[in-house]
């Protein structure tokens, strides 16, 4: 007798984007590897998009053969409640501008006691209104998840593993990629990003808010932060648009630029620079991480890790690097072998498996609302270039920011540049 399967309706809203399709196609792997298991379950997601041109979404529909889409999200709910009217799934993929105003619109249409919510990173804007969106899905008791997919990459979750085998002193990060301005021939680096990354207005860009990763990703390898600090740039004044047909150049307003420093309370100083206009020099692509400890150091980014154990390489002799003896340091590394993992694919089937269990989920968006709460004291120390912040000022919830507190970004100190 073939094994019953249960289904559950995913109701994607922006699934023409990025990260909209990431999502489809993270679900679609879950579904070809067999589903999700829940204890002696067995799970089915049917993804149903959500766009706002009809076309747009037939056109991409028949691409990647979706079968269920609509232009508005009751429509799309009601499928999914015809799917399985006890368990549906709403992910929210829209633009961090529009987010939080598109969530309390959809919020009180979706029964919390049947609908799990899950959202896009940075959850917000900012702080006050991420605890507004918090506010809203706490007081009605959702059940609800926020993406943190870097942790997932096999890279990183093979470092987590690792990080207590060589007890950890010191960290250093580099993340980037040179993000054309778009005015050189080489018409490869124009629009690698969209456009709502340089300008602080509608959707409230910058690269210490578009890559809020590095507060999680330092958080899962290191635990809390004691204290921070942070200096911030705007390298390139000007950007042309996404948009071909379109050659007005765009008014860059925000960080391209970030360098950070965390102490976390474990005592690991873990030195990040994060940077748009950086050409890769690692064997691992735009983001390298390495951290020394007392037994050993190990060098990974997301999809590849080495690591070399505690006086396992030759000493470094003054002498014999002065009369010129060259040493092949790389040689004396051990690459790791990872698990072969779809990063998204295995956050979607947590987060459905605890929301079907009935568990906690940890990154949910009161740990997403938190997050915000450290990039704005990033900012803060930025203001103030680099004066460090105590974990004591920053925002977390339930703490409500003052009646007349205004997130700190920056536009008004970058000065302008030709």
């Amino acid at each position: 007798m073939p094994e019953a399967v249960n289904k559950i309706g995913v109701v994607i809203h922006g699934i023409t984007g990025r990260m909209g399709d990431v999502a489809r196609n993270a679900l679609c792997v879950l579904n070809q590897n067999g589903g999700i298991r829940v204890g002696d379950q067995r799970w089915q997601a049917v993804p149903i998009g959500v766009g706002r041109d009809l076309k747009r979404l037939a056109d991409y529909a028949k691409g990647v053969g979706l079968e269920f889409y609509y232009d508005n999200v009751d429509a799309a709910m009601d499928k999914a409640r015809q799917i399985n009217p006890d368990r549906q799934m709403y992910h929210n993929c829209v633009l961090t501008g529009e987010k939080v105003d598109t969530m309390l619109r959809v919020l009180p249409g979706l029964d919390p006691a049947a609908t799990a919510i899950f959202m896009e990173k940075p959850l917000a804007n900012d702080y006050k209104s991420g605890f507004e969106l918090v506010q809203a899905l706490e007081s009605k008791r959702y059940f609800n998840g926020v993406v943190h997919d870097f942790v997932e990459t096999p890279g990183i979750h093979a470092a987590i593993q690792l990080v207590p085998k060589i007890r950890p002193l010191s960290c250093q990060t580099v993340f980037g990629y040179e993000v054309g301005a778009g005015f050189s021939k080489n018409d490869d680096f124009r629009g690698q990003r969209p456009d709502f990354n340089w300008t602080l207005k509608g959707a409230g860009g910058g690269i210490i808010l578009d890559m809020c990763h590095e507060a999680y990703i330092s958080r899962a390898l290191f635990g809390e932060t004691d204290s921070l600090s942070c200096v911030a740039r705007l390298l390139v004044p000007q950007r042309m648009s996404t948009d071909r047909k379109n050659d007005t150049p765009i008014p860059c307003d925000v960080d391209d630029y970030c360098s950070i420093r965390r102490i976390h309370t474990c005592g690991v100083i873990n030195n990040s620079t994060w940077s748009w206009f950086r050409r890769i020099n690692s064997e691992f692509g735009p983001l390298e991480i390495q951290i020394d400890g007392q037994h050993g150091s190990i060098v990974f980014g997301l999809y590849g890790l080495k690591v070399q154990w505690k006086e396992s390489a030759p000493a470094n002799l003054w002498k014999e690097s002065l009369a010129g003896k060259k040493t092949p340091w790389r040689d004396y590394w051990q690459y790791v072998d990872l698990e072969k993992r779809n990063p998204f694919a295995v956050e979607l089937e947590r987060f459905i498996s605890s929301f079907i269990q009935g568990t906690f989920y940890h990154y949910n968006a009161v740990h997403a609302l938190n997050i915000m709460g450290e990039v704005e004291s990033l900012y803060v120390s930025a203001a103030s270039e680099g004066t460090p912040a105590r974990n004591t000022d920053f925002l977390r919830y339930p703490k409500y920011p003052d009646e007349y507190w205004q997130p700190e970004r920056l536009q008004d100190r970058y000065g302008k540049k030709s």
